[in-house]
């Protein structure tokens, strides 16, 4: 009987320390698709600050050049979704679908964004837009 006490004690303690761990820890915050989605809408509308915060340390520079890319050219979100695809340890693949449209003096670019998938990785407890995979 005292034995039994004993295991159950042992058993509460860990399923306790199991839950703490899980809540400080663990899996990052966020969805990655929805931190993707949040990275293009904040490439058409310039805002370079929010790209670099939505970003892993390795991509900063290139989202400075998207931002810069695309600048003065009226871009546009069009029918934006998008859906983690795959999770390989701490990188997830994102797939959208949509479009970004830019218009440049009469001429209108339509960029698919399902022609590669979107690398996110985990760093600072958060999902970050680090790169992509051609599909």
């Amino acid at each position: 009987m005292r034995a039994m006490r004993k295991i159950s004690k042992t058993i509460a303690a860990a399923l306790g320390l199991s839950t703490a761990l899980a809540a400080c820890g663990g899996a990052p915050a966020g969805d990655p698709a929805q931190r993707i989605e949040a990275y293009l809408q904040a490439r058409v509308k310039g805002e370079v600050e929010r790209m670099i915060a939505l970003s892993c340390a390795a991509w900063e520079p290139n989202a400075r050049l998207e931002a810069t890319s695309i600048r003065g050219r009226s871009p546009s979100l069009d029918a934006l979704a998008c859906r983690t695809d795959a999770t390989e340890g701490n990188t997830a693949f994102v797939a959208c679908s949509g479009k970004i449209i830019t218009n440049y003096d009469g001429e209108r670019r339509e960029f698919d964004l399902a022609e590669r998938q979107f690398k996110a990785i985990q760093e600072g407890g958060e999902w970050r837009m680090c790169g992509y995979r051609a599909t």
